[in-house]
Order: structure tokens, then C-alpha cells, then sequence
């Protein structure tokens, strides 16, 4: 396929009849012309300029490697190739991120009542394969429920080349089956999905609405600390003055601590609130120990080393 000086070329035909409906032929390239590195990039930096308008290549010689997609609209299959995924790389080229289109068109051609048909049902079978293989389900119904995926639009292909309007018919009709069996599959996606956010806002509504009480009784029973309002219990000896009141509570839990005391014990009272001390031992020789703040229907941790000074 590539250009010859004798004899008919496709290339130059097609070239020639770009040039004959008046594009410059300083806009066409073929690919087969450059072959170096360096003379590709070149050609792909015009590309993208759009100095380079129409690219004509082979699969071997456009199929990877050409990042030119910028400015491309429009690929065209002028031959039909031997593998789903010669296609595939094909339209990758132009079917890819940097891209600046949001539409682009791909067109395949073929002759009627030719090897054309022969070559889309064998590209056909293979990508149903593959499908096959990769969804891991090798029943026969499965494989023709494939989608709209590249095994449907080869169905498609062939059923063109071959001139027969009913397969052309029933290549349609399965492409609208798979589509409707996916817009099934998705409503019934859509259905769990909402069942699981229906449940899901059911339990956050139960468990706001009794958070909600549980705040309304705290702050019934909340004691105002501010300024000379203050006053804590300690191992249940009250204070008035803040750092008294922190300076006994270090030195209650720094007790607890070297006694590596076990259990739950309520070592203070500040607030309306009751602050419970939890020790416990582990291993050999371990210990820990939790401060928490005891709120209705839940506990809020505070952090007290024996280290922190008196007023925190």
C-alpha cells in the first residue's frame, strides 16, 4: 500500500483527489516518508498545527506511536485489518486524552459481496472472544449480549459489506437489544443504589435524632464555668480556683497512674460533667490509661498527661 512510482498507488489516488478538490498538497503527508525520529516528530508538531491536514498511513505505520491528536476530527478505515486490535490502536489515535473535540467521526469502508465481509466477521468472532475471555462468562447466550462494544460494531461492518439488507436488519436489531439489556442493567444498578441510600439516610436519621436529645440533656444539665462562675470537684473535694482545681487533678490521675489502677473510677466533676479514669494492664509490665468527659449517650476522650501543667 505504500506509494510506487508505477503502476496504480492508493495513495497517490487518494492524494490526487484531495489535491483535485482544492486541498493544498503541502497539507497531505503520507507516513511511509518518515522514517526517523527525528522527521516523525516534525511531522506530528505540524500535525497538531494543523499545517498538516490529511495523514495517510498504514497500521504498521500509524497504528502506535503518533501522538498528533490535538487537532484530529476524523479517522477513516480504508482497509479492513486482520485483528479487533489493529482497529483498536487505529482509533486510538485519534480517540484520546489532548484531543481538543468533543466529537470526533470514524468511518469504515467496504465492498459489497467481497473478502470485506469475510474479514468483519472474523474481526467480529475474535472480539467476542476476547470479550468473552475477559468477562470470564463462556456461555454462547452471553457472547451475544456483548454490547455496543467493538464486537457489535464489526456485526455491523459485515452486515454492510455483504449487501444482504436482512443481515444489515439483524445486525440493527442486536445492536438495540444489547442497548436496551444495558439500560436495563443500569436502572437495576440505579435501584440497589437508592435502596442503599434510602437505608443508609433511615439510620443517620435515627442516630441524629438521638443525638439530638442526648445534646438537649447536656445542656440541661450543663453548669456554666465562665470566669468567677467556676467550680470542679476533684476525689470529691470542690475548688473554686482553676489551677487548685488542675493541680489536684494531676496529682489524682499521677496517683492512679503509679498505682496502675484498674477499671473505671470518676475522679472529677467540672461543668455538670463527670470526668471517669480507665486503667488497664497488658502484657508483662504494661499500662494504659483514657481520661473521658461522660456525656449522655456518649463519651468524649480528653487527653490528660501526667506531664500538663496545672491549667492545661
Amino acid at each position: 500500500s505504500v506509494e510506487k512510482t508505477r503502476g496504480f498507488s492508493a495513495y497517490r489516488w487518494i492524494r490526487d483527489e484531495l489535491v483535485r478538490m482544492g486541498v493544498p498538497a503541502s497539507e497531505i503527508a503520507f507516513m511511509q516518508d518518515f522514517r526517523k525520529s527525528e522527521a516523525k516528530q516534525r511531522l506530528f508538531g505540524d500535525v497538531r498545527a494543523g499545517k498538516v491536514r490529511f495523514l495517510i498511513g498504514s497500521s504498521d505505520t500509524m497504528g502506535t506511536g503518533v501522538n498528533a491528536q490535538l487537532r484530529l476530527t476524523a479517522l477513516h478505515h480504508l482497509d479492513v485489518p486482520w485483528l479487533p486490535s489493529q482497529i483498536a490502536q487505529r482509533e486510538g489515535r485519534i480517540e484520546r486524552q489532548g484531543n481538543q473535540h468533543d466529537v470526533i467521526d470514524i468511518f469504515a469502508y467496504a465492498t459489497e459481496r467481497s473478502l470485506d465481509a469475510s474479514m468483519w466477521q472474523n474481526n467480529e468472532r475474535k472480539a467476542r472472544f476476547i470479550a468473552a475471555a475477559l468477562s470470564g462468562d463462556t456461555s454462547i447466550r452471553r457472547l451475544e449480549d456483548l454490547g455496543e462494544g467493538q464486537a457489535n460494531q464489526f456485526a455491523m461492518a459485515k452486515a454492510i459489506a455483504s449487501g444482504d439488507q436482512r443481515l444489515m436488519e439483524k445486525a440493527g436489531l442486536e445492536a438495540d437489544i444489547a442497548r436496551l439489556e444495558r439500560l436495563r442493567a443500569a436502572h437495576i444498578d440505579d435501584r440497589h443504589a437508592v435502596r442503599r441510600q434510602i437505608r443508609d439516610a433511615e439510620r443517620d436519621i435515627e442516630f441524629c435524632t438521638r443525638r439530638i436529645a442526648d445534646v438537649g440533656k447536656d445542656i440541661e444539665r450543663r453548669v456554666a464555668t465562665a470566669a468567677d462562675a467556676f467550680a470542679a470537684s476533684v476525689a470529691g473535694k470542690r475548688y473554686v480556683e482553676r489551677k487548685e482545681a488542675g493541680r489536684a487533678l494531676m496529682k489524682e490521675i499521677l496517683t492512679l497512674v503509679q498505682l496502675q489502677q484498674e477499671g473505671e473510677i470518676v475522679v472529677a466533676t467540672i461543668g455538670g460533667f463527670d470526668l471517669e479514669y480507665s486503667g488497664e494492664r497488658f502484657g508483662r509490665d504494661g499500662y494504659r490509661y483514657t481520661t473521658v468527659l461522660l456525656r449522655t449517650g456518649a463519651g468524649a476522650e480528653i487527653e490528660l498527661p501526667v506531664t500538663v501543667t496545672p491549667l492545661g
